[in-house]
C-alpha cells in the first residue's frame, strides 16, 4: 500500500461510479474519450458527457457546458500512479497506521536535515549503520530534553 496524501488542490474530492470513472455533477460516469500526452509529462484521458458521448441522446442537462454542446469534461491522470491517488481509501486502518509511520520517517529526516547529518559522508555499510544509530541518539536524546523541560516548568507553576 502507499500513503499518499490527498492533495486536491481546489478541486471538489471525485465520486468514482460503478465502472471506475468520475461522476459528473449529475451523478451520470462519465464516458471515456482519447488518451494523449499530457503537457506534463503523464499519460492522460479525456473524460466526456455521457450525456453527449458517443452519440448525444435528447435528455438535457443544466450544466452550463451542455448549453455550449460540449458538457461536462473531465481530463484525468490514466498513469499507475495517478489512478492509485483516486482510489486509495484513506479511511481504512491499514492506510491510517502506514501514514504515521511514514510521518514518522519524514520527521526523523527533517531533524537530521536540521542537524545536518541526512546525508552520510562514510562509503560503507557499517559506517552507514553507525551514523544512522547516532542520528537517532541526538533526536531521541532531544525530545527527551524538550520533555523534561516541559515537566519542570509544569512543576514550577
Amino acid at each position: 500500500m502507499v500513503t499518499i496524501p490527498l492533495n486536491l488542490r481546489g478541486h471538489p474530492q471525485p465520486k468514482l461510479g460503478p465502472g471506475g470513472f468520475h461522476l459528473c455533477s449529475q451523478g451520470l460516469e462519465m464516458v471515456p474519450s482519447y488518451e494523449y500526452n499530457h503537457p506534463q509529462g503523464y499519460r492522460a484521458q479525456m473524460l466526456r458527457c455521457p450525456r453527449l458521448f458517443p452519440t448525444r441522446i435528447s435528455q438535457a442537462c443544466d450544466h452550463k457546458q451542455f448549453v455550449k454542446g460540449v458538457g461536462c469534461v473531465k481530463h484525468i491522470n490514466i498513469e499507475a500512479g495517478g489512478w492509485m491517488r483516486v482510489q486509495i481509501d484513506r479511511q481504512s486502518e491499514a492506510y491510517k497506521q502506514l501514514y504515521k509511520q511514514r510521518t514518522a520517517s519524514e520527521r526523523i529526516n527533517s531533524q537530521a536535515k536540521y542537524f545536518g547529518i541526512e546525508r552520510p559522508k562514510v562509503r560503507n555499510c557499517h559506517s552507514v549503520v553507525n551514523l544512522n544509530t547516532l542520528t537517532y541518539i541526538v533526536i531521541n536524546a532531544r525530545a527527551l530534553q524538550r520533555v523534561r523541560h516541559i515537566k519542570a516548568q509544569a512543576r514550577a507553576l
